[in-house]
Order: C-alpha cells, then sequence, then structure tokens
C-alpha cells in the first residue's frame, strides 16, 4: 500500500501506529486490571473502574480546547510531550500508595492521551502524498484498534504473573522507549500549502452529517464501555475462573484482529454496509453474552465476536467525520477522541453503578440496547455513512481536511 513511500516516512506512519497503540493500551490498561486493583486499595470492582473514567474525563474536556490551543506549537515537540505524559501517568499509577494518587497519574495520562489522539491523524496527512492521506489516517489508528484488542489481554496476563504494577511500569517503559525512537526516527512534518484566505463557510449538510457521526460514536462506545470495562466479572458470572481471565482476555484480542481485517476492507467502498455490519455484530456478540445458558469458554467466544465488531468501528467513525468536511482533519480526530471518552467515561461510570446496584446481570441488557439505539442513529444519518464511495472521494475529502489542516504543521 505505501510501497512508493520514502523509508523515513514509512518508519514514520509505523511509529505513529505505535503511538496509538500505546495510547489506548495506557487508557485500557484498568480494564483488565481492575480485579487486582481493587483488592490492593481494599475498595469495590465497580470503585476501581474510576480509575478507567478519570482518565476518560480528562480526554473529554481536554481534546478539542487543547488541539486550538496548541495549533501553532510543533508538532512533533508536541507528539514528543505527549508520550512522555503517558511515561509518567503509568509510573505514576504503577507505584500510587493510595487509590486517590492512582486516579491522579491516571489524569495525567487523560492530558496526554487528548494531545496525542488528537493530532496523530493530521500528523499522517502530511507525511504522505494527498492520494494517500486516507489510507495514511486509516494505518495509523489501526494501532489503537490492536491496543484495544491486545494491549488489555496483554497487560492483564503480565499482572496475572507478575502484578498489575508491574504491568503498568511495562506500558510506561514501552512508551519511553516509544519517545526515544521517535525522538530519533519520526521525520518532522512539512507545511503545504494553506486553504484561500477569506472567509470560510462550512455547509449545513456537512455540520449535520458531522453531528450524525460523532453522536453514533459517543453512543457506540457508551454501551461497549458499560460491560467491557467490567468484563472480568461478567465472564466469571458465566463460570470462567478467575484464574483463566488474562487467557480469555488474550483470545478475545486475538480474534478481534479479524474486525480489523475486515473494516479495512470495506472502509473505503461500502462504509454503510461496513459500520453497519460492525455494529451488528457487537449487539450480536452482547446479546448472547447475556444468555443463562452460555458456558464459561462460550462466553469467550460470543465476547471476541462482540469485540471483533468494536475494533472495525474506529476506522468507520474516522473517515465518516472526514468525510463530512465540517472541519480540519486535526479538530475532526479531536471531536472522535472526545466522543469517544464520552462514552468511555459514561460507561465505565454508569457500569460501575449498575455493577454495585444490581449486579453483573444488568450490565448486559443495558450495554445492549445503547449498541442498538446507535446503530439506529446511524440508519437515520442519511448519506453521512453512504452506500457506495467513488474511487476518489475519500480522497478527494481527505485532500480539503489536509489543506485546511496545514496552520497545524510546522
Amino acid at each position: 500500500m505505501f510501497s512508493t513511500l520514502s523509508v523515513s516516512t514509512r518508519i514514520g506512519l509505523v511509529a505513529l501506529c505505535a503511538a496509538t497503540f500505546t495510547a489506548i493500551t495506557s487508557e485500557l490498561a484498568p480494564v483488565g486490571l481492575l480485579l487486582d486493583m481493587s483488592r490492593t486499595f481494599h475498595t469495590s470492582t465497580g470503585h476501581a473502574g474510576l480509575a478507567v473514567s478519570a482518565y476518560a474525563l480528562i480526554v473529554t474536556v481536554a481534546a478539542v480546547p487543547l488541539t486550538v490551543l496548541t495549533a501553532r506549537v510543533d508538532r512533533k515537540r508536541l507528539l514528543l510531550v505527549a508520550l512522555s505524559g503517558y511515561v509518567l501517568s503509568n509510573l505514576i499509577a504503577a507505584c500510587a500508595p493510595t487509590f486517590g494518587v492512582l486516579c491522579f497519574g491516571r489524569a495525567i495520562g487523560g492530558g496526554a492521551h487528548a494531545l496525542l489522539m488528537s493530532m496523530v491523524s493530521a500528523y499522517a496527512a502530511h507525511l504522505v502524498p494527498k492520494k494517500l492521506t486516507g489510507r495514511a489516517i486509516s494505518f495509523v489508528f489501526g494501532g489503537s484498534s490492536m491496543g484495544g484488542v491486545l494491549g488489555v489481554p496483554g497487560t492483564a496476563a503480565i499482572s496475572h504473573f507478575a502484578g498489575w504494577r508491574v504491568a503498568l511500569l511495562v506500558v510506561a517503559g514501552l512508551a519511553a522507549i516509544l519517545t526515544v525512537l521517535i525522538a530519533v526516527c519520526l521525520p518532522p512534518v512539512i507545511k503545504p500549502a494553506g486553504r484561500p484566505s477569506g472567509p470560510y463557510k462550512v455547509p449545513r449538510a456537512s455540520v449535520r452529517a458531522f453531528a450524525w457521526v460523532v453522536t453514533a460514536n459517543a453512543i457506540f462506545f457508551l454501551g461497549h464501555n458499560v460491560v467491557y470495562t467490567y468484563i472480568a466479572p461478567v465472564l466469571m458470572a458465566h463460570g470462567l475462573p478467575e484464574s483463566s481471565v488474562s487467557v480469555a482476555l488474550l483470545i478475545i484480542g486475538v480474534f478481534s484482529l479479524s474486525g480489523l481485517w475486515a473494516s479495512s476492507q470495506v472502509v473505503d467502498r461500502w462504509p454503510r454496509a461496513g459500520v453497519l455490519g460492525s455494529g451488528a455484530a457487537i449487539s450480536l456478540g452482547i446479546a448472547l453474552l447475556g444468555g443463562a445458558l452460555m458456558p464459561a469458554w462460550g462466553s469467550v467466544a460470543v465476547a471476541a465476536l462482540w469485540c471483533a465488531g468494536y475494533a472495525s468501528i474506529i476506522p468507520f467513525m474516522m473517515s465518516g467525520a472526514i468525510r463530512a468536511r465540517a472541519t480540519t482533519a486535526d479538530t475532526a480526530g479531536a471531536a472522535i477522541n472526545s466522543t469517544s471518552n464520552v462514552g468511555i467515561l459514561l460507561g465505565s461510570a454508569l457500569g460501575g453503578q449498575l455493577l454495585a446496584a444490581q449486579g453483573v446481570g444488568i450490565l448486559v441488557p443495558v450495554a445492549l440496547g445503547l449498541c442498538l439505539l446507535s446503530m439506529l442513529v446511524i440508519l437515520l444519518s442519511g448519506e453521512t455513512f453512504p452506500t457506495h464511495l467513488g474511487e476518489h472521494e475519500d480522497e478527494e475529502a481527505a485532500e480539503q481536511m489536509c489543506a485546511e489542516s496545514a496552520p497545524l504543521a510546522t
């Protein structure tokens, strides 16, 4: 796909992909560590879910404002600052003597996440020729999908054998190594020609399309995280031994990569069918997980189906936000980043409250209802997710977004 690019550009794209992997792994690592964390700090599993909520709250509030405030800061320098924030965040969390200090460390990670995940799409766009912009962004955000499906079970496995503090230290170490590699290897972006001067009016249709995308994105993430944040107790309720949870999460992660591959085959051609297919996989997997007679490893299998659908969602949402042409690529990325974390924040908080008040059985029907609501939003969104894309349609949208985000490059 990128065979015509220079070696330095390919290294840059891989580095950005690794950065999004590190970002999502840092964000969602507590999902696989909640049981151990709750025991360490003598708190409930639902309360321990605040380790996810604190992170998501900062991203939700800060993503768009930070993107605007840092618009003219050197992109590579800002990326290094964000990665350093991940290092500090995981170090503080790993060494936290109290749960409050843990949440403070997580909040620092939220600030880093608000910066990094909002800038990488525009950075990728500036590294490649305009005709490859859309594919470059999809490639870079593939790292975030892999972070969700592999980073969580990976840290859970480390926690199982060495403890949750060691798992977070490993994440901090990976972030530190990546910071050094990016400082040495990532090419700086070159400022392209900006958009024409003068007033620029965004069509109402573009604003409506953008609103549909971010709304659907927020609801999908809300529904997913109501139950995914507490996936360990959900699987254990089906009879899975606690000692097998990390292995189950790893299996789910490996099989979930099929969703990422599937989305890459249709995201630039049939976005409507693709995003609805992803939503259907999520909904079916969650519905089957609610079956009272579902055996332990059967619950792992249907969770793999659900998470395969989840892994495929991000490319559709990001490309849809860019294709709406309502704003620049970096601001579109910030909006998707922010609304994703609205879903993560509210989902983990709502799931924790429901878990504490009514038990694990209530999580699945609530999550299923929210996912079906998001699919309804998509069905009502008109051409926000078109049935078919012309050969150059996404490319033209990406070119326009790249030009409009030109002031962000240095």
